[in-house]
């Protein structure tokens, strides 16, 4: 496999991450695939660490068969909403960022035949702030940047993708 995009990621104490729909290193459930519906999996987030007033959601595949990979889903959730339903609709007021199709959604996996198994890093962020200031179509480099020095934690999650094809 490629390499892991959170290997020279600030280092960050560890929390938990887990999902009911899938275990760390399997395979993501259909549903979670673009021809499956683009239905989020569900996830449980923490316990947070001491502090946390938000966490930045994100779902990332590095496997993707661009430059720089692709992100499929980026969020700053509230404290209080660390367990998510699949397919749940986050709420209004909830900062929701543009992810790599320019949709502020989760994007289901759709790896291209011929590029082998792909991961997807659903990756929980404690932030020791409750939002950070940049406007939703702020790119995932600039939210990833300002998140830097208010990083209390990280939880990651990864699931699998392989093209039928393969």
């Amino acid at each position: 496999m490629g390499y892991d995009p959170y290997e020279n990621a600030i280092p960050a104490p560890e929390f938990p991450i887990s999902s009911i729909d899938f275990e760390h290193g399997g395979a993501l459930p259909t549903r979670a695939w673009a021809h499956g519906g683009h239905i989020s999996p569900a996830l449980s987030i923490g316990p947070l660490p001491e502090g946390t007033k938000s966490v930045l959601l994100t779902v990332f595949d590095p496997d993707a068969p661009i430059a720089g990979g692709f992100w499929h889903w980026l969020a700053i959730l509230p404290v209080g909403l660390t367990e998510l339903e699949a397919g749940i609709r986050l709420p209004e007021s909830v900062l929701r960022y543009r992810n790599s199709v320019g949709g502020t959604g989760y994007t289901g996996a759709a790896p291209p035949a011929g590029t082998g198994t792909h991961r997807y890093f659903f990756a929980a962020t404690a932030l020791d702030v409750e939002h950070l200031d940049l406007p939703p179509e702020a790119s995932p480099a600039a939210l990833q940047f300002t998140a830097i020095g208010h990083v209390l934690g990280r939880a990651i999650l990864v699931g699998t993708a392989t093209p039928d094809e393969d």
